[in-house]
């Protein structure tokens, strides 16, 4: 009980905020659209529900990989260069896959189960709307007509949903990692540019080539190592002979 008391006040905040929403000029306006079935509207929400969503989930990984102190400092700016890179390809990859995709999506779902997907529909809207005399005939041209409408909208709605669907698959998922990886590096390189302008410290003939990922580990500094010298080979051998001719020939 104690539970449910502390949840009303957030279900009261919650319901104020969503009413207010759906209230909204704009909630209104898009619902007119989307009712009359306005292609090019409901496909820009589809693109501006990608660029909100990922371009949001792109700055809070790209702040977080910045602050974290549980990442090494020389690591720090490519873990966030990586985070970038993947957040704008992501939202690039994904719009062009949806506009590519979608009219080879209409084709495809014509040329298959469209049939398939029509007569369980129209059979569906038939007995929605029966009772209305003019709807009796399912034949008829008042139906044709209504259920053509229908069956457009809901033939669209479908293969926008796919669409989206194989845009996070195929461009999210698919070739995304392939790309951003490399690019990384030349993020990260305008990224220790930037800095360096910012602070007054950058030299453009020394700046350093970040081409390559800086999370592979700097390369570490070799010793030069000295050339063997040649053994030297002793002219005289001290055999511990107690020959007395060889040491009186010493002693002279």
């Amino acid at each position: 009980m104690a539970t449910i008391n502390r949840l009303g006040p957030i279900k009261r905040a919650t319901g104020w905020v969503l009413d207010k929403v759906a209230n909204s000029r704009l909630a209104k306006y898009s619902g007119t659209q989307v009712f009359n079935n306005n292609r090019d509207f409901i496909d820009g929400l589809g693109v501006a529900s990608i660029i909100a969503k990922d371009g949001l989930g792109c700055y809070l990984y790209v702040t977080q990989s910045l602050n974290n102190k549980n990442i090494p400092d020389d690591k720090r700016k490519f873990v966030a260069s990586l985070d970038l890179t993947n957040g704008l390809l992501m939202i690039l990859f994904q719009i062009a896959v949806f506009k590519m995709s979608k009219p080879l999506l209409t084709k495809l779902f014509n040329k298959t189960v469209g049939k398939m997907f029509e007569r369980p529909l129209r059979k569906t809207y038939h007995a929605m709307v029966k009772n209305k005399p003019e709807f009796a005939d399912i034949s008829g041209p008042k139906f044709s007509e209504a259920f053509a409408k229908v069956n457009n909208g809901v033939k669209d709605a479908f293969i926008g949903i796919m669409s989206l669907a194989s845009a996070a698959i195929v461009g999210k998922r698919m070739l995304v990692p392939l790309v951003a990886t490399p690019l990384a590096g030349s993020v990260e390189k305008w990224m220790n540019e930037r800095e360096a302008k910012k602070n007054g410290t950058y030299e453009e003939n020394k700046a350093t080539d970040k081409s390559q990922p800086s999370m592979q580990g700097g390369m570490k500094e070799t010793q030069p190592v000295a050339e063997a010298q040649p053994a030297q080979v002793a002219t005289h051998f001290d055999t511990g002979s107690t020959n007395l001719l060889d040491k009186y020939r010493k002693q002279q």
